[in-house]
């Protein structure tokens, strides 16, 4: 009997024909694997086919709206179609647990909130994906300005004299969010261990039903993104008081939540682009590069400040350490308020 040399490519001969077909066969897959995966890694043509953006929220959401605006562009950029599908649902789980089940291919992108992809995991008992380990961030591209108002009925214009008056008043004041778990719910429950502010939740389905009672007088407050609540300020029918993470230009007099309680890092709610985990590095580098490019078009940040929004895309290890610091932060803001909504 003699064994295979060190440069030799012959078989032992006490191999049978099965099982040299077999390594032969188990020989090619490997290469083929390699070289396919090498190939996609590099594939210098990407996109050579229409890509697909899954929306965790619904059509005339914020979110949709930005990546409307984004997809539009890469379109027209890459000479594919990006075609976006809505997928609400489980407050923007649904569309994670979507795109989690799709080929790590570059073709399939998923377009969603902090609310699913950092807070969700810690309030639901299963929302059917890890973030950590099941996506890729590719880019965060912008945040909704925030605004602080309460009905015109309480007749009160600063956060200090509505801190007074809760003081006062404790079982008076009640806000209302479009859920619990929010990021509006979180922000005030913050707020009201920084500032002593009394005040009851009262969550909702959705913010524009609690914007309809805040003007009538039925709920007190509300914290909600500037594109829900800033017509009804230039109506007269809210009254802003705050504002967060930095003044809107368009209530430049109003002050930031950090400027009336240094140090108070409000919840900043990023909305950006994700893939399935394995998505090659040179496929998320490239949409990395492209999408900032779109965004830094000055008729794009004009078009996204008239939606109430902030460009905030950077370098990809940006975002990655963005998701993964409020990823944990939030877990432990979640456990210390016992949150949880199932």
């Amino acid at each position: 009997m003699w064994l295979r040399t060190e440069h030799s490519n012959e078989l032992a001969p006490w191999q049978s024909p099965w099982q040299r077909g077999s390594a032969c066969k188990a020989l090619l897959g490997t290469v083929l694997a390699v070289t396919a995966a090498f190939a996609s890694a590099n594939e210098p043509n990407y996109p050579a086919r229409p890509v697909r953006m899954i929306v965790s929220y619904a059509a005339g959401n914020v979110t949709d709206t930005l990546a409307r605006i984004v997809s539009d562009g890469l379109s027209a950029k890459w000479g594919q179609p990006v075609t976006v599908e809505n997928k609400p649902g489980s407050g923007g789980s649904l569309g994670a647990q979507t795109a989690v089940k799709a080929p790590a291919d570059g073709y399939t992108l998923l377009v969603s909130a902090m609310a699913a992809m950092a807070i969700n995991p810690h309030v639901y008992s299963n929302v059917g994906y890890d973030v950590r380990k099941d996506f890729v961030p590719i880019v965060s591209m912008a945040y909704p300005d925030m605004i602080m108002a309460v009905t015109p009925s309480l007749k009160i214009d600063s956060m200090a004299k509505l801190v007074e008056f809760s003081k006062v008043n404790p079982s008076v004041l009640n806000y209302g969010t479009a859920g619990n778990g929010t990021v509006p719910h979180l922000n005030m429950e913050q707020l009201k261990v920084r500032s002593g502010l009394v005040a009851q939740h009262v969550p909702y389905k959705a913010a524009a039903a609690v914007l309809t009672d805040l003007i009538g007088g039925r709920v007190q407050i509300q914290q909600e993104a500037s594109s829900v609540l800033l017509p009804q300020v230039k109506a007269g029918k809210v009254v802003p008081i705050a504002v967060a993470p930095q003044r809107n230009r368009q209530l430049p007099d109003v002050p930031t939540l950090s400027e009336l309680y240094p140090g108070f890092e409000p919840v900043t709610p990023w909305l950006g682009v994700f893939a399935p985990a394995g998505t090659p590095p040179a496929i998320v580098e490239k949409i990395n590069q492209d999408v900032r490019e779109i965004l830094a078009r000055p008729a794009v940040q004009k078009q996204l400040a008239d939606n109430g929004m902030t460009v905030s895309a950077g370098p990809q290890k940006e975002f990655e350490a963005t998701v993964r610091k409020d990823y944990d932060r939030l877990s432990a803001l979640v456990r210390k308020m016992n949150l949880k909504v199932d």
